[in-house]
Order: C-alpha cells, then structure tokens, then sequence
C-alpha cells in the first residue's frame, strides 16, 4: 500500500490542481520513509517517482523495504491518508505482474491456467 500511494501522491501532487491534502499527506509519508535524508539511494528513488510518477515502481519499492517501512504501522496510516486525499481516477493499477486481470463495473470472466511445464 506505501508503494501504491506514493505512486498515485506524486502523480496527483505534481498536476497544478492537486489539493493541499494532497501535497500534505504525500509529504508526510515522503518524510517517513526518507527520514533525515541521509540515505541518498532513498532520496534519489523518490525524487526520480516524483519527475516521473510511475515509472519505475521496482525502484520505490526497493526505497521502501531500504527504508524499512513496509510493515511500519505508522507508514500505512500516511500511506492510507495519501490514498484517501488522491482523487481515484488517479490511482495506478500497476497489472505487469498480473494473471487473468479483469477491471471495470460487474462482468464475468472465466480464467484457465495451463502450466505447461515439462518435466
């Protein structure tokens, strides 16, 4: 969830619309897990999300475990601020790594999975 919300706080708090919500929670998580700066791997990861928001979130999520806060009770709470203040439209579905991926309002899908293996 951190991931996911500093993705969708540095897509919403670079447009000139983002609210002061916005900017407030994505700040205070930034500051969270970059802590005193001192990790520069850790502040290059943010600063590089925020010029290009999304686009290379195995590097944020590398920032993240480095930072050690993945588990953080405190860092999920700014993390959940981040996503409640992001207007939904602009949270990534991040389905690279997905299977059978369906999105959208009601529908059915049927999915059949052949591990083709050979042994």
């Amino acid at each position: 969830m951190i991931v996911t919300a500093l993705l969708a706080g540095a897509a919403a708090g670079g447009q000139e619309a983002a609210s002061a919500a916005v900017r407030d929670a994505y700040g205070a998580l930034r500051r969270r897990i970059s802590g005193d700066g001192a990790d520069v791997e850790i502040t290059a990861a943010l600063e590089a999300n925020e010029s290009c928001a999304g686009g290379d979130r195995a590097v944020v999520e590398a920032a993240v475990r480095r930072a050690r806060v993945g588990d953080d009770v405190e860092g999920q709470v700014l993390a959940q601020r981040v996503l409640d203040a992001v207007p939904s439209k602009q949270v990534f579905n991040d389905l690279r790594h997905a299977q059978g991926v369906y999105t959208g309002d009601g529908g059915t899908v049927n999915i059949t999975f052949h591990n083709n293996t050979s042994q």
